[in-house]
């Protein structure tokens, strides 16, 4: 990592979501995130972003409404839904090179009535954002509105990708990033351990818009006509260069790819993130993606953290398993999935 970022190494998350109070130490390069469904996966996923991405508090709320459009189908409906406990502050903690840290304080509406031409205005309520050691209040309107050129701001080497079919247009942009780091042959190698029948990926130029193709034996295809699994591969692996010297975020990692490619997208991944000086996050549901992703780790370069809840206190804890810890769980049915 360059010196502004560094790696991760530590994490504490307070009052963000279903995180009463979270912390995570001893993150590694790679990282695999696990756990039964609403445990907080992708809500890690998405306390990393909010806290790596901007780079001052206007950013920060270009990053909540990323993050908040994400998720709402129906932008006229979003809630601002970040706090476990509404009438607590968020606080967001990560240890690395430099400490970053982000805290978001719910202020309560003001208790008078405002009259504007006879007419009553309910005041809205507004919200304090911490960050970088300068503090902002700001309206939660203005953290749900739809904001334009999104992409215009924040870091350029912190990449999300979802758990939801990526369109052509995110694809190009990650394709087009790895482009410039010259990277064309490794994704064109890569391509190939994953279906010998491609040879690599165009860039096809027509009128105002750039189309994908893949190059099989025989044919020229559009990307979009193969299947989700090759989509999704082809972003990883550009995403990957995309966050040189950064950080990639990827949710539910085995999303419509064949269980029988889970091992040589792992490979792949522990060797292009090094090579890419990227810190890799990624959540999944499938025993056989931890499987694979265990079989590539023997180096330990890798971890694997559990996500589950304490039944006595009902707060979300994880367990971090290296490479024999996961071995062991793995080959004698042990829980590794908070099952």
């Amino acid at each position: 990592m360059n010196k502004a970022q560094g790696k991760i190494n530590n994490i504490k998350i307070y009052n963000f979501k279903i995180f009463r109070n979270l912390e995570v130490k001893d993150l590694k390069r790679v990282n695999l995130i696990g756990g039964k469904n609403n445990i907080g996966k992708t809500a890690f996923l998405e306390a990393i972003e909010l806290v790596t991405l901007p780079k001052s508090i206007i950013e920060i709320v270009y990053c909540v409404n990323r993050i908040l459009t994400r998720r709402y189908n129906d932008l006229k409906n979003i809630e601002f839904d970040f706090f476990y406990d509404e009438n607590k502050e968020l606080k967001i903690d990560i240890n690395s090179h430099q400490k970053l840290s982000m805290e978001i304080f719910p202020l309560k509406q003001q208790n008078f009535r405002l009259l504007i031409d006879d007419q009553e205005i309910l005041p809205e309520p507004y919200m304090k954002i911490w960050f970088n050691h300068q503090d902002r209040q700001l309206p939660v309107s203005m953290l749900t509105k739809n904001q334009k050129n999104i992409n215009n701001f924040m870091s350029k080497n912190v990449k999300f990708i979802p758990s939801s079919s990526l369109n052509t247009l995110l694809i190009s942009i990650l394709y087009g990033n790895l482009i410039e780091f010259d990277k064309e042959e490794f994704l064109n190698n890569s391509l190939q351990l994953f279906d010998q029948n491609i040879k690599s990926l165009k860039q096809i130029v027509k009128e105002n818009e750039v189309v994908l193709k893949v190059k099989l034996t025989d044919r020229l295809v559009p990307l979009s006509s193969l299947g989700e699994g090759i989509n999704r591969f082809i972003a990883i692996l550009c995403a990957i260069w995309s966050s040189k010297d950064g950080y990639l975020l990827i949710d539910e990692i085995e999303n419509g790819i064949h269980y029988t490619n889970y091992e040589k997208l792992w490979k792949i991944i522990f060797e292009a993130s090094k090579e890419a000086n990227c810190q890799v996050f990624a959540t999944t549901h499938s025993k056989e993606c931890i499987e694979a992703f265990n079989k590539v780790n023997k180096e330990n370069e890798g971890a694997y953290l559990e996500f589950y809840m304490n039944k006595k206190t009902n707060n979300i804890l994880v367990k971090n398993r290296d490479y024999e810890q996961l071995s062991y769980s793995l080959s004698h049915k042990g829980r590794f999935r908070g099952e």
